[in-house]
């Protein structure tokens, strides 16, 4: 339904009589950065926690078009933003967006529309091509940023796991490759899981702790991109001990 938001809804569920504000947002792939980037604005107006809610239904959304299927999957995740407490660095270090208007059309679901409903059509090249571009200019910027810790070398050394959005594996390490990334930095778990959108890079993200890859506090580097086209990416410090399992 158009409305009320999905948002509202899921407060009235809650138990939530009042919150400072519910709404949707729809940035698909980049949804984790794009909520997250929400989330600090709101803490810099309202010293309050903020309940980030990523959900994707994509099972009855699946194209026949072999040339653009996609291995799509249904799943939510759910995360807390709260304030750091007075005198300790915050976890999220880093955030940014983007947006490229001029091409909506590349990754677009076309809604209402029941004859198109179940049969995405992806652009493949140019979406690669977007990703390429979104993705070195992440890499490039990160590089260009300093240290947290003020120790030699850029934000991009002090990565210690590369957490991408789960669309395609190989694509995402051939183009991380080309842009000076090794492959052991990255983890994934779309052989499990799935693109499951907004929900795939917090899902991934737990999945990294429960199989102990991030078994200490870590930096995480977790880059999304999609339709729209949209992008953003997120530098955060991981703590395996408060996340779910």
């Amino acid at each position: 339904k158009m409305m009320p938001s999905l948002a509202t809804w899921l407060s009235g569920q809650l138990g939530l009589f009042q919150t400072h504000a519910s709404c949707d947002l729809v940035a698909a792939c980049a949804g984790l950065p794009y909520g997250i980037a929400e989330a600090v604005r709101l803490l810099q107006e309202v010293e309050r926690p903020v309940l980030l809610v990523c959900g994707e239904k994509f099972s009855d959304k699946i194209g026949t078009v072999r040339t653009s299927r996609m291995i799509f999957g249904d799943g939510a995740a759910a995360l807390v933003v709260a304030p750091a407490p007075p005198g300790v660095a915050p976890d999220i270090e880093w955030v940014q967006t983007y947006a490229s208007g001029p091409m909506s059309e590349v990754d677009s679901i076309i809604w209402p529309n029941p004859e198109f409903d179940n049969n995405i059509t992806v652009y493949g090249p140019q979406v690669i091509a977007l990703v390429r571009r979104y993705l070195t200019q992440m890499i490039d910027e990160l590089r260009g940023l300093p240290r947290p810790d003020g120790a030699t070398g850029s934000l991009l050394d002090a990565v210690d796991l590369i957490v991408p959005h789960q669309a395609n594996k190989t694509m995402v390490l051939d183009l991380a490759t080309a842009a000076g990334v090794g492959p052991e930095r990255l983890y994934f778990d779309i052989e499990r899981v799935g693109n499951t959108s907004s929900a795939s890079i917090p899902i991934a993200i737990q999945d990294a702790v429960r199989e102990g890859v991030i078994d200490r506090p870590m930096r995480v580097f977790s880059p999304g991109f999609g339709a729209g086209a949209v992008a953003g990416y997120v530098v955060a410090r991981i703590d395996p001990a408060i996340v779910a399992t």
